[in-house]
């Protein structure tokens, strides 16, 4: 509750992160110091999301488990992904946050509880299987099957643009149940055992030189208990799952990482004896750009808010996803701009030496080509405009 001059009380809104939170801050802040030197080509593996190799990001994994961090409370989790997503740290890309969320909300087996707990000791990796070929952002249309067998089911089919899942232990997948259901009631959700026989990974190299794969699954056999949460509910579980990953926290790191290297670029290069941070049109453009990082970070914080208090919204987690995702690629089409040239040598992260010439290390280009990809991937940026829409027009219409 706060006064305004005039001596009237109003209720304000307040999304800053308890004094615990950022207490739990300097902690993270901390032991990243100590890992920073490692963050390096020694442990560079292009080939990755992370750019680290999976050996250094298992290792990794199992110290931020151990010491109870990838199981935290909704307001701390998001202090840990902010700051691990501003530092490059490989723990963005952990079970818990690809595929835990589904596990922990769905799990009716005691075989699910241990894997459940295998993710939070960050002892496993694990990968979520929705998208095929056939259907992406429509996923009525799957044509991955799982066909009750005489030890369980039976699975067929093939899933597409699958982060990680040629170092996944386990996977979260959905699959046809019913082919006389309607098409929401039809799918299932299951827990698959990557090791089991009858599972090929392909990689596939994006543009940026990490790779996204396709699982092939050829009549593998599924015990009854890799059912996950209820049987014919697997596309509200999805879309469950889903919704937990949209707070923007991951997005607004990345993004605060970028716009820092921008800042410290314009303000140490000069371009006709004039230093970059001396140009009114580099300067207004990089306020505009932190105006609207501002804006995303207190919208993303707003919508951790709702999730905190179990608010059932959808409208503000869709929305912090567009204007988040957005705001890196506009970050990233600015700094090659400015950059100019140098803007557009390419580097791998963490690859060592960046060619002569490469702006912040190759890192601009490489953000210029990356940042499309989270305009797609957690569901398309076009499907979530269709969700505002949707919901908004309908507030309008019943108002």
């Amino acid at each position: 509750m706060s006064e305004t001059a005039h001596g009237v009380s109003c209720r304000v809104a307040d999304f800053r992160f308890s004094t615990e939170a950022e207490s739990f801050r300097v902690d993270v802040l901390e032991w990243l110091s100590t890992i920073e030197p490692e963050l390096s080509a020694v442990n560079s593996d292009p080939s990755d999301l992370t750019g680290l190799d999976e050996k250094f990001e298992r290792r990794l994994q199992a110290d931020a488990g151990s010491r109870g961090w990838l199981s935290l409370p909704l307001e701390f989790q998001a202090v840990f992904n902010y700051e691990m997503a501003r530092a490059d740290a490989p723990l963005i890309d952990t079970a818990m946050t690809l595929a835990g969320a589904a596990v922990e909300k769905f799990a009716t087996s005691e075989a699910h509880t241990l894997v459940g707990e295998s993710m939070r000791a960050g002892l496993v990796e694990a990968c979520s299987a929705y998208t095929e070929s056939g259907a992406g952002s429509d996923l009525t249309a799957l044509a991955t099957t799982a066909v009750r067998g005489s030890r369980g089911w039976i699975l067929n089919g093939t899933k597409t643009l699958v982060t990680g899942a040629h170092k996944s232990d386990w996977c979260v997948t959905i699959a046809r149940t019913d082919d006389h259901a309607s098409p929401r009631e039809a799918m299932s959700m299951f827990l698959v055992d990557m090791t089991l026989p009858g599972i090929t990974v392909h990689r596939h190299r994006t543009m940026n030189g990490w790779t996204l794969d396709d699982i092939d699954f050829a009549n593998v056999e599924l015990a009854p208990e890799a059912l996950l949460g209820i049987e014919g509910n697997g596309w509200r579980q999805m879309s469950a799952a889903l919704g937990a990953e949209r707070s923007g926290m991951f997005w607004i790191g990345f993004a605060r990482h970028v716009l820092d290297l921008l800042s410290q670029f314009v303000c140490t290069t000069t371009r006709d004896a004039i230093v970059l941070a001396d140009d009114p049109l580099v300067i207004n453009e990089i306020g505009r750009l932190e105006a609207d990082w501002s804006a995303a970070e207190l919208l993303s914080r707003r919508a951790l808010w709702a999730q905190i208090r179990g608010v059932d919204d959808t409208l503000i987690p869709a929305m912090a996803k567009v204007v988040t995702t957005e705001l890196l690629v506009a970050i990233a089409q600015s700094a090659t701009e400015i950059a100019g040239q140098s803007g557009l040598v390419w580097a791998p992260l963490f690859g060592g030496e960046a060619p002569a010439g490469a702006a912040a290390d190759g890192r601009f280009a490489w953000e210029f080509l990356e940042r499309v990809h989270g305009t797609i991937g957690g569901g398309a940026n076009e499907v979530h405009r269709d969700i505002i829409a949707t919901i908004l027009l309908g507030r309008v219409g019943a108002s």
